[in-house]
């Protein structure tokens, strides 16, 4: 292939990334909700998607907030907010989320629980410090830092796709995706954005079950779940944040199995 073809298809491949689907860290929540459900994933209308929002408190204003569509066929996506409190922020595996500092994600999972897109961002009061835009369908990665020109990155196709905790923050989001992932294939494929390569990993490491209880495993934590959804997160100085679940009406319900 020719340099100037290679460049023209990079560039094309790069727009399908950034519009074709959705630009998580641009917009609001709902609208990204809306518009990722609509747009890139088959089957039904928004209108027949049932929403949640999940919020898992830790100590001193540590908060993560998911927003999850669900519909019929069994895709879904997933839009957040995690937001560490301002002494854990300030002590983060080096320096992963700044004082003050955000996590937005957004990802879209197929039928299967297969991941079709991802959007992660990482901002503080100045602006986005780091973003990783994943499109596992085209086996494109774009990485974005701060001060520097973005980056290209090919990824495999045909895998189940998962990424790696940005900046070392486990999120419900990250957890989930990879344990749909883990259900729908014997082995996955993590990207790490902080390296930009992606490694193998059996399904049965990621996502480990005792008999009783489900455990997903990502960097040195280990998130419990069920078939609802994440139950458990560790929020800074907090061993499991305690979470709950708000329906359509706003009203807050229980979703913990056992």
């Amino acid at each position: 292939m020719s340099t100037r073809t290679s460049l023209l298809f990079a560039v094309a491949l790069t727009g399908s990334l950034l519009v074709g689907c959705s630009d998580g860290a641009t917009s609001s929540v709902g609208d990204r909700v809306a518009r990722g459900a609509a747009a890139c994933l088959p089957g039904e209308s928004i209108e027949r998607s049932e929403t949640k929002v999940y919020t898992f408190f830790g100590s001193a204003g540590a908060q993560s907030r998911v927003e999850r569509a669900i519909r019929p066929d069994g895709s879904e996506t997933l839009s957040s907010e995690t937001r560490l409190s301002p002494a854990d922020a300030g002590q983060a595996p080096g320096g992963a989320l700044p004082a003050g500092g955000v996590l937005r994600e957004y990802a879209e999972l197929d039928a299967s629980g297969r991941l079709v897109y991802a959007d992660v961002s990482l901002s503080d009061a100045a602006g986005v410090v780091k973003r990783m835009i994943l499109d596992p369908q085209h086996g494109a990665a774009l990485l974005r830092r701060a001060g520097r020109a973005s980056g290209f990155v090919r990824i495999p196709t045909g895998e189940a796709t998962i990424y790696a905790p940005v900046g070392s923050i486990v999120t419900p989001v990250a957890a989930w995706v990879a344990r749909r992932a883990a259900l729908a294939a014997p082995s996955v494929r993590m990207f790490d954005e902080g390296t930009a390569e992606s490694h193998a990993v059996l399904s049965d490491q990621l996502v480990v079950e005792d008999g009783r209880d489900t455990f997903v495993v990502l960097g040195d934590a280990a998130l419990s779940a069920d078939d609802e959804f994440i139950t458990s997160l560790p929020l800074g100085a907090a061993a499991s944040a305690t979470a709950c679940e708000a329906g359509a009406s706003g009203a807050a319900a229980p979703w913990r199995s056992g």
